[in-house]
């Protein structure tokens, strides 16, 4: 996506800064600035609504954001992946569980977060009605989307998890500009509800699917809605996965139901999941990708991707310093696609084979686009929630439905809780290295041993255990926003 900074800038710089002169007459206060574009300006078409989203979706591809530090964490903090002995010192405080409230990383996401709800709250308070333009719809739709979306990952990342304690402090609740507003923390139910209300919105006003194309009237520019934009199904999915996270399987049974029957989505099949992730454009096809953070030779954060830390890269030029353990690389069958995606080698200073991440291919021109959501996640969503409606038949079919395009050979056929082990197992392998596991085992309040490095024979030689109620779980409350906030308070263990 191409980003017009200079309109962008002129939209944003300023917006919301108030600078209190005393003695200056109020005539002077009330003078617009000459180099910048106050908030009632700033947004008047759709055309000015489209540049707005442009640079809202530029914010989600930061490093310590959707672009690397979200999925690092949803991996590295599990039970699956250690860092390499061998490493750029980076993420060292996820491997060993040992964060400090003033962690770099948990203020970065926190400010990098709040920064995509401000641009999205500008989108929606902008004041264009979505009802005479389908264009607005759609637009405020993805902002709506968005908002949620950041929402969701916000709480999920500083508050407990819906499942352990709803009414426990989430993240503060800002759906408009106030440069004087101190907001307190919301309880984790509170924000789930705001987050569930904005995906609702978010669907009622879509308008287009992916693959299609918006004309603006003014400028006669057209958009090509590719992987790159939020649209109706990429929404419900995600609200299929806050109805998961918050244990609401009725719900969330609805609308993975809804997505897998409506969207007009397909799984992309076994023979062709290695070229799948080989891709590195955006898709129009409705395969699979339903959203992702994309991209390319201008736009991008260059060695801060999420591939480069994952995969060494010949010749140097990459970290290559989360390594897969060896059990997990030997769970996938010989007959399961999957296994292409971990690379078995040799890396100077690691016991070991190392067993690399190969799921984000290093290209020099598109770098990798981080996958948001995807189709196949609304059938392991749908088998999970048969399975806890007591439904253990359809649960087993919805999960046979979709391991065949993954591994031919695999037939499920379970029963009791052997059922969501499977699921989880099969979660565990599609998603690796996206960021899931690890919001898995702690919205399920589970038990389990993080390993953090490895010997000779490639054996864990190193571990924590982690248990529901260990701090670091969650990132700190950044200790800056302490300090100029005094109505937010600290996690415990702070």
């Amino acid at each position: 996506m191409k980003n017009n900074f200079n309109k962008i800038t002129k939209m944003f710089l300023a917006i919301g800064t108030i600078v209190m002169l005393f003695g200056c007459s109020k005539t002077f206060l009330d003078q617009k600035p000459f180099n910048s574009v106050v908030l009632s300006d700033a947004i008047k078409t759709e055309d000015d609504m489209s540049t707005a989203l442009t640079g809202l979706y530029s914010s989600l591809r930061a490093t310590d954001f959707y672009g690397r530090t979200f999925a690092i964490k949803g991996d590295l903090m599990a039970d699956k992946c250690f860092l390499s002995s061998s490493n750029s010192g980076r993420y060292v405080s996820f491997n060993l569980y040992n964060f400090t409230k003033t962690d770099g990383y948990a203020s970065a996401v926190w400010s990098n977060g709040y920064n995509a709800i401000k641009n999205a709250n500008f989108i929606i308070n902008a004041g264009l009605d979505p009802a005479a333009n389908p264009n607005v719809s759609q637009l405020m739709s993805e902002a709506y989307a968005i908002r949620g979306l950041v929402y969701f990952d916000l709480v999920r990342n500083f508050g407990l998890p819906y499942t352990t304690d709803p009414s426990s402090p989430g993240v503060p609740i800002v759906t408009k500009f106030d440069v004087n507003s101190r907001p307190a923390r919301n309880t984790v139910a509170e924000v789930y509800a705001q987050v569930i209300a904005d995906l609702t919105k978010a669907i009622s006003l879509a308008k287009y699917n992916q693959g299609q194309s918006m004309s603006f009237t003014l400028t006669a520019k057209t958009r090509a809605i590719n992987s790159s934009f939020m649209t109706k199904y990429a929404a419900e999915t995600l609200l299929a996965r806050v109805y998961q996270h918050k244990g609401d399987w009725a719900n969330a049974k609805a609308a993975a139901s809804d997505v897998i029957a409506n969207s007009g989505f397909t799984l992309v099949t076994s023979a062709n999941v290695l070229s799948y992730w080989k891709g590195a454009s955006p898709l129009t096809g409705k395969t699979e990708t339903m959203f992702e953070v994309t991209s390319d030779a201008n736009n991008q954060v260059a060695d801060g991707t999420l591939a480069v830390f994952l995969i060494g890269k010949p010749g140097g030029g990459a970290y290559g310093d989360m390594l897969a353990i060896k059990s997990f690389y030997d769970s996938y069958s010989a007959t399961d696609t999957r296994k292409g995606l971990i690379s078995p080698e040799v890396r100077s200073g690691q016991l070991g084979t190392a067993h690399y991440v190969a799921k984000y291919p290093i290209d020099n021109v598109n770098l990798d686009d981080v996958k948001v959501v995807r189709f196949s996640e609304a059938y392991l969503i749908l088998a999970e929630a048969y399975y806890n409606l007591g439904d253990i038949a359809n649960a087993n079919a919805t999960l046979n439905k979709f391991v065949v395009n993954r591994d031919p050979k695999a037939v499920y056929a379970s029963a009791g809780s052997q059922v969501l082990t499977d699921i989880l197992d099969e979660r565990a392998k599609e998603f690796a290295f996206e960021g899931y596991r690890f919001w898995d085992l702690t919205r399920l309040g589970y038990t389990f041993v993080k390993p953090q490095g490895q010997d000779a024979t490639n054996a864990v030689s190193t571990k924590i255990t982690v248990a529901p109620g260990n701090a670091n779980l969650l990132f700190p409350i950044p200790n800056d926003e302490i300090l100029v906030n005094p109505n937010v308070t600290q996690n415990a263990g702070y």
